[in-house]
């Protein structure tokens, strides 16, 4: 998955993420037109788009349709269904913890020049009397 811009601002700051948590898993998407769709989730955008296969439709009737792909566009959902076996607070946890970038303060590796730029610094200050020994 692939975000830029707005729609990696949708998917960390709106309920989009918690739909992006179900990649992979079989659920049910209730519709605003009384209908419902039943699948595996296999893609969903920073739009809040979902793109389900191996799905079945299921009308206002109750008729069955089944369907290799089916995409739904946000303004048609009305509510997804969390499965049972999902602890959603730890996925959604570790799917925010994936979209941030790097934390500032964290330690990098030093290069080889900037090893030796630190020890020829440490080196000339010790020689000056300017720090204790490491």
């Amino acid at each position: 998955m692939n975000l830029r811009g707005k729609e990696k601002y949708n998917s960390v700051n709106h309920l989009t993420g918690l739909a992006q948590c179900l990649i992979d898993r079989n659920t049910i998407i209730d519709l605003r037109n009384e209908t419902m769709v039943a699948g595996t989730i296999v893609d969903v955008d920073g739009y809040m788009n979902v793109t389900m296969e191996n799905a079945v439709y299921v009308d206002q009737l109750g008729r069955q349709y089944p369907l290799d792909n089916f995409m739904v566009y946000s303004k048609y959902i009305r509510y997804i269904h969390i499965p049972k076996d999902v602890k959603i607070l730890p996925s959604f946890e570790n799917y925010l913890s994936s979209m941030a970038g790097p934390q500032r303060g964290e330690k990098k590796k030093l290069t080889f020049r900037e090893k030796r730029t630190k020890m020829s610094n440490l080196n000339t200050m010790m020689e000056n009397n300017m720090t204790s020994s490491r």
